[in-house]
């Protein structure tokens, strides 16, 4: 397998592709960032693992099959077209290593963005409907994707939009009877888990559990450390916490994720767009219902509140506080300020959970910054304190 140092600098027919920078390692291989003199642009080279799908010492017939199979199922994964996909230019081999050519996304994987505290709701709602899109996109060419996790979803830096990647790999990597099936027990389905090809409800499926840890911070099931029978047992047996238990999540969005998880695929949503309607009822309700609120008085009934296009000015909060961090550094008073201020238009929206975790996440950065009991940080802590009134106003309104 291609090592991050490797000594050519040049691959493909004629020298075509320019290694520029490794990017990353995982199950199926490594990855660069390329340049294609051909067509003078930036572009991402995968190259596979083939010790993992064919063993240290196949023959040439075996590998021969296998560059075949690998040719035809990039040729599939190619025809997937959306804003959300990252798209497949071509395949080529380098001695020995076959290799994607792909759309190169400057971006982070939204497994960066997650850990043990909820992503705001807006945000959550924003990426969730555009992978449902992309899956659309490719569901509607008979492309399933059978890996959906949060390193196969890529945010861009430039808008804070998402790119799946890895279509096709999966199958790839099932049909090669090499008995290492693809897929990752944190976000596979019941009938993945059970070895079965699976179909488009299976990547529906594992799309909830990268929204259930989206809105709560942790999936469904175990954790990276879990041993991976006891999480296919999990996904096949067990029912999770309803998220909808974490307060803040609204009933619409906890009805789906669960509707997402059922263990049947026929009790799942028909496809990827009834989930993309109903991610956009989601984001309408948080958008549309009524007025902004302040700290002190909550939204007027316990739901999520926000005035109309409150979407788009989050989305445009997001990309100011990127857009300040990489001219300024993330310490920077300006970004800080930013970073307040989407804080508190995230409460305003309603999300006052998320409006709180915002603020404690700057209060800690500043303490680490500069010290305890900086004024910074103080003001951050003090933002937090007033989000958590208010959802607990909020929670209290709920039950009275």
């Amino acid at each position: 397998m291609r090592g991050p140092h490797q000594e050519r600098t040049r691959v493909g027919r004629d020298g075509r592709f320019e290694l520029v920078e490794h990017v990353g390692s995982g199950g199926f291989g490594h990855v660069w960032r390329a340049r294609d003199s051909v067509l003078a642009r930036e572009v991402a080279l995968k190259f596979l693992a083939l010790d993992r799908l064919v063993g240290r010492r196949p023959n040439p017939e075996r590998l021969a099959i296998v560059r075949d199979r690998f040719a035809r199922e990039s040729l599939i994964a190619a025809k997937v077209d959306s804003a959300y996909v990252a798209r497949i230019y071509d395949c080529d081999i380098d001695g020995d290593e076959p290799f994607l050519v792909m759309e190169y996304v400057d971006g982070r994987p939204l497994s960066d963005y997650l850990g043990s505290r909820p992503l705001p709701l807006a945000r959550t709602c924003r990426w969730s409907r555009q992978i449902a899109q992309g899956l659309a996109a490719a569901h509607d060419r008979s492309v399933v994707h059978r890996d959906i996790k949060p390193v196969n979803v890529l945010v861009r830096e430039a808008d804070s939009d998402v790119r799946i990647v890895d279509f096709g790999l999966s199958r790839f990597v099932d049909a090669t009877e090499t008995h290492s099936e693809a897929g990752t027990p944190l976000y596979m389905s019941p009938e993945r888990c059970r070895a079965e090809p699976g179909d488009e409800r299976s990547d529906l499926y594992s799309l909830g559990c990268v929204m259930y840890e989206m809105v709560t911070g942790w999936p469904p099931f175990g954790d990276e450390h879990a041993e991976a029978f006891a999480l296919a047992r999990a996904h096949e047996e067990q029912l999770p916490m309803r998220p909808g238990q974490a307060a803040g999540v609204p009933a619409p969005l906890d009805d789906l994720i669960m509707a997402l998880l059922a263990k049947e695929p026929r009790q799942r949503p028909d496809n990827a767009r009834v989930v993309v309607r109903a991610i956009a009822e989601v984001e309408r309700l948080l958008g549309d219902t009524g007025p902004e609120s302040s700290p002190e008085e909550g939204p007027a009934d316990g739901a999520h509140r926000a005035g109309t296009g409150f979407a788009d000015r989050l989305s445009a909060a997001e990309l100011n506080v990127r857009h300040l961090t990489t001219q300024h550094g993330r310490d920077h008073h300006l970004v800080i300020t930013a970073r307040m201020e989407l804080a508190d238009l995230t409460g305003r929206s309603g999300d006052t959970r998320g409006a709180a975790d915002l603020y404690d996440r700057i209060g800690r950065d500043c303490d680490d910054w500069y010290g305890p009991g900086n004024s910074l940080a103080l003001d951050a802590f003090e933002g937090m304190a007033r989000w958590v009134v208010a959802r607990g106003t909020t929670g209290s309104q709920r039950t009275s």
